[in-house]
């Protein structure tokens, strides 16, 4: 009995799939095949044994049938087969003798009520099991759920026991700490989380002492993939009680808001750096300050704005944000940061990279990083006509995965604060710009009143000389006298036309350098004959020192002459009576170095910066007293640039001299002696030759004096006042040469050259352009209607005489050399 329990159909129905319903098919048969066999029994019992012993046969027999089966209808069958084979054993079974009949009713009575009892509670049983199963697993099914659920919440989750050991803990909770679910475990909070240990366990003692919960405690923990980031959690803890109100631990939910925290982190970062540029009134100081506060933000070891030129292939960093690390400022080339890094740059990508050591694109200049202690690096690049101009670089000294958040950071920040940058420059030039602006219309006022006071002076004792000599009764010792003034106040003028027309070509890039070898000691031996009047008036003492071997430059003589003489006028001027100029000529290797020093009034050490600026004056009360128009200096530095050299000044103070140092190259010694000739100036010719000469010009004073400067010479002259009589005359004179000045009413100089040009008679005439203008457009303009010469007003005789001088004794006079005076 007890075998086929522990085989029964109750056993083996938890077993699924095909194999078990076989079983228990094979188990019915063998079941139902017992039920003629304890018919055969039950009448061999009865023939045999006449007491009756097939009625507890029978019984125990049915019962065992109703046990085993599993089924309802199966029990029922077999409750049914064994009463009609008890019916059938009371109808056919022989009485016992000596037995009542009442006795084997009653028998066979009891024994059908106990079946059909036996297979009526079986028959219950197997119902109230079926639902009990049904019942489990819903309710297995539902647990599952709820697992799933509590495993996969986006919350973590949690349960400890009173002695804050770990009961449940779900997946979110386990990786927010870096760990997986089983590690904790059977652990306690102490045991599996010892760095918060401090902060958590204060909260979970709270509720199991006060069984009240504590709500959104925020709780700070390292990051356990970087561990230079923070996370941060907010922290329910609820108690859990049984049916009985007995407390059995803590649940605690927690919700990871490292997210939220950052983006409120970013969103003030952003809005301090917002400030910041708002007030920002430096450019570089503005970069400075991102760089520190990006830098400290993001926790990086370096982070800094570099500047890219990519023609040149250069990087520079002008100032870097790093903490305990030595600075990275300097110049490097583009292959240093990589050319992959680079390239992707120049199309406007971040590049983020988590390690260099193994990414492609800076794998192979590794050492380069190493040696700067940098490991991760993110780059924002900054183009500007899509072409890269700068970047944000924000590195650290271990490898690092950079976040979007933090790569979408490093972009506006490097955006934001250069489109400042641009904006703070562009305001700084035109700053720069206005102050220019105003400071030269200050010194073009200046120095209209300064050339007002220069040209005042002379005319105004030209003006009194002539009024001396044309009064009646005056003295008339010594006539020289007077011709001698007016001589020096015009060639004053003359000097200062002089330079402004100098400074204006310069300026305008207009003025050409007639190089050719030049001994520099002739360039200064000429230069200190045209200062000497000026030094010796002044009772200067002038101590050179030259070097004995000959130093040759290739220079234009007569400007590098004017160099020296302007510094050593300048000298003599400011330099109190009686002082001392040295003139000191060294070489230096492929250079040479000329200094002029004074004992003079000296220059401020903050006025040194602009002395060679147009029009600038350090004590103007003094210029005036001297005389100029401040042009000297810049004269001298355009000059001496234009050679290929540099010019400086130094001073040690107001009154404590000053000293103007020249460096000029030069040449070998062996392309001077292969190279250089001396220059012979020829004396003035003993007999000039006589020649037919016409002078146009409307100022009727100008045109009278020159006529009677060249009769006196030997020569005819004719003079005409505007260009329709220049034309007529020519063409009635038939003159040799013909001074035309270019301004004339009714037919300007340019138009009378070009009508005698187009004559028969005039295609090889000598045409002199006589012209306040002396620009090299104008000289141009000149050579294009058909001058030969052009000479700039005011002119001296002498330099008209060269030019003369200078052209054939015969008729034919040769066309085609425009000469420049």
């Amino acid at each position: 009995m007890s075998d086929q329990r522990q085989n029964s159909p109750e056993t083996n129905s938890a077993i699924p799939g095909k194999p078990g319903r076989l079983k228990f098919a094979t188990l019915n048969k063998v079941l139902w095949l017992l039920v003629p066999l304890l018919l055969a029994l039950i009448f061999m019992v009865d023939m045999w044994t006449p007491i009756g012993v097939a009625l507890p046969i029978c019984y125990l027999a049915g019962l065992a049938l109703v046990v085993a089966l599993p089924e309802k209808r199966e029990k029922i069958a077999a409750a049914a087969t064994c009463t009609l084979l008890l019916i059938v054993h009371f109808a056919m079974a022989p009485t016992t003798p000596g037995l009542i009949s009442w006795v084997h009713v009653l028998n066979h009575s009891l024994a059908t009520l106990i079946i059909w009892t036996v297979t009526v509670l079986g028959v219950r049983h197997r119902h109230v099991q079926s639902v009990m199963r049904e019942n489990e697993r819903v309710a297995n099914e539902r647990l599952a759920h709820l697992n799933t659920i509590y495993a996969s919440a986006p919350v973590g989750l949690c349960f400890v026991d009173r002695d804050l050991r770990y009961v449940s803990i779900n997946n979110a909770l386990a990786e927010m700490n870096g760990k997986s679910p089983d590690y904790y475990i059977g652990k306690t909070v102490r045991e599996a989380l010892p760095e918060l240990a401090d902060g958590i366990e204060a909260h979970y003692r709270r509720v199991i002492e006060t069984g009240r919960p504590v709500i959104d405690e925020e709780v700070q923990a390292i990051h356990p993939a970087r561990r230079t980031e923070r996370g941060y959690r907010l922290c329910s803890y609820y108690p859990v009680h049984n049916e009985n109100g007995e407390l059995l631990g803590v649940n605690v939910a927690v919700r990871d808001v490292t997210r939220r925290k950052q983006a409120e982190a970013d969103t003030l970062f952003l809005l301090d750096l917002g400030e910041g540029i708002r007030f920002a009134a430096d450019a570089d100081e503005l970069l400075w300050a991102v760089a520190v506060a990006l830098g400290e933000h993001l926790k990086a070891s370096r982070c800094g704005f570099v500047e890219v030129d990519v023609e040149n292939d250069r990087l520079t960093v002008q100032r870097d944000y790093h903490p305990h690390m030595p600075s990275l400022v300097g110049s490097y080339t583009l292959n240093d940061f990589g050319s992959g890094v680079i390239d992707a740059a120049k199309t406007g990508q971040i590049v983020a990279i988590a390690e260099l050591a193994i990414d492609q694109r800076t794998a192979r200049g590794f050492k380069f990083f190493e040696k700067l202690g940098i490991r991760g690096m993110v780059l924002s690049p900054l183009l500007r006509d899509g072409k890269l101009v700068s970047a944000l670089v924000v590195a650290t000294g271990d490898a690092r995965e950079w976040s979007e958040r933090e790569n979408t950071l490093v972009n506006i920040v490097a955006e934001r604060t250069w489109l400042a940058v641009e904006k703070l420059r562009l305001d700084a030039t035109l700053r720069e710009s206005d102050a220019a602006l105003r400071d030269a219309d200050r010194r073009k006022d200046e120095f209209l009143a300064t050339l007002a006071h220069e040209l005042r002076n002379p005319l105004s004792l030209i003006r009194n000389v002539s009024a001396l000599q044309n009064t009646p009764g005056s003295p008339d010792a010594d006539p020289r006298w007077g011709r001698d003034i007016i001589e020096r106040q015009v060639n004053y003028l003359t000097r200062l036309t002089d330079d402004l027309f100098d400074v204006s070509r310069i300026t305008r890039e207009k003025l050409d350098l007639q190089k050719e070898s030049v001994n520099l000691a002739e360039v200064i031996r000429a230069a200190v004959e045209s200062s000497r009047p000026l030094i010796d008036q002044r009772q200067h003492e002038l101590t050179i020192a030259m070097s004995p071997q000959s130093i040759l430059v290739d220079a234009d003589r007569v400007r590098l002459t004017q160099v020296f003489t302007n510094l050593l006028n300048n000298a003599a001027k400011y330099t109190p009576n009686m002082g001392h100029i040295w003139l000191n000529v060294e070489p230096a290797g492929d250079t040479v170095v000329v200094r002029i020093k004074d004992t003079g009034i000296g220059v401020a050490a903050e006025n040194l910066p602009h002395l060679f600026e147009l029009f600038y004056q350090v004590d103007r009360a003094f210029t005036r007293a001297e005389g100029g128009l401040g042009l000297g200096l810049t004269l001298v530095h355009r000059l001496v640039e234009m050679h290929g050299g540099r010019v400086e000044v130094r001073s040690d103070g107001v009154n404590r001299g000053s000293e103007f140092i020249v460096h000029l190259p030069v040449l070998s010694v062996q392309w001077m002696e292969d190279r250089y000739e001396p220059i012979h100036h020829d004396g003035e010719l003993a007999n000039r030759p006589c020649r037919r000469i016409l002078v146009a010009d409307d100022f009727p004073q100008s045109a009278e004096i020159l006529a009677r400067l060249l009769r006196q010479d030997g020569n005819v002259v004719q003079i005409a006042q505007n260009g329709v009589e220049a034309v007529d005359a020519a063409a009635e004179f038939h003159p040799d040469v013909a001074v035309l000045d270019i301004a004339m009413p009714k037919l300007n100089g340019y138009d009378c050259a070009r009508i005698i040009r187009q004559q028969p008679w005039g295609k090889h005439m000598f045409l002199i352009a006589l012209s306040g203008w002396g620009q090299q457009v104008d000289r141009e303009r000149t050579k294009e209607a058909g001058f030969d010469a052009h000479l700039t007003k005011p002119a001296k005789y002498e330099t008209l005489v060269e030019v003369l001088n200078h052209l054939p004794s015969n008729d034919q006079i040769e066309i085609g050399r425009h000469r420049e005076l």
